[in-house]
């Protein structure tokens, strides 16, 4: 079984020019692809042939800038069905013909819950109001340790011992950067990153 990977296409311009990468080619608009440039509606098509543009090429190993596409396209689902599928290869499989043990305890067996019972139900997630310096009212989670605010702006936090602190941000708008005390305050789409004594806080930019 091969591990599941993030997949791009390639696209080029009717009249010829470089081959670029892009999660998806859509059938009409602009579309933007993974160095940056942007080809007007109609100027473009799908291509089977392997990328030459070597910024696009340098960009697709770079996981945020990837992960920023997707979601400039509203692919963050498929992103996430990937980071799933990465995951579930990721975990042990026992093999088929090994055995089961089960210890038993002298107990009788506990009957089987009727169905509709309390027990069968499925269980919500319910997201902690915090993740380390992470305040994740608003924010939804799109793969291990990555967050996406409501205005697109992606957050990766990295797990640090059993805490998790802020490792970047994402963002394709304007990014303000202002000190504060010993440290910096920044603020980009609608996210803020803010001093917390030693440590940060990101947040939604409070209205």
């Amino acid at each position: 079984m091969s591990r599941p990977q993030i997949a791009l296409e390639a696209v080029r311009r009717h009249k010829g020019g470089r081959i670029h990468l892009t999660p998806r080619v859509p059938s009409k608009g602009p579309l933007t692809v993974l160095c940056g440039q942007t080809l007007d509606s109609g100027t473009y098509s799908a291509v089977s042939t392997a990328a030459d543009c070597s910024n696009c090429l340098r960009r697709s190993h770079d996981q945020s800038r990837v992960s920023s596409a997707f979601f400039a396209q509203d692919e963050g689902g498929e992103l996430l069905r990937l980071s799933l599928e990465q995951a579930r290869f990721q975990r042990p499989h026992r093999s088929a013909g090994a055995p089961r043990v089960l210890k038993s305890t002298g107990a009788p067996a506990a009957p089987k819950p009727a169905p509709n019972s309390a027990s069968t139900r499925p269980r919500l997630e319910v997201l902690p109001d915090r993740l380390g310096e992470l305040l994740t009212r608003e924010f939804k989670p799109a793969g291990e340790g990555v967050w996406r605010s409501p205005g697109g702006v992606i957050v990766r936090m990295r797990r640090q011992g059993r805490e998790w602190r802020f490792a970047e941000l994402v963002f394709e708008g304007s990014v303000v950067a202002t000190r504060q005390g010993d440290g910096i305050r920044v603020r980009a789409g609608d996210v803020e990153v803010v001093p917390a004594g030693d440590e940060y806080e990101v947040r939604i930019k409070t209205r």
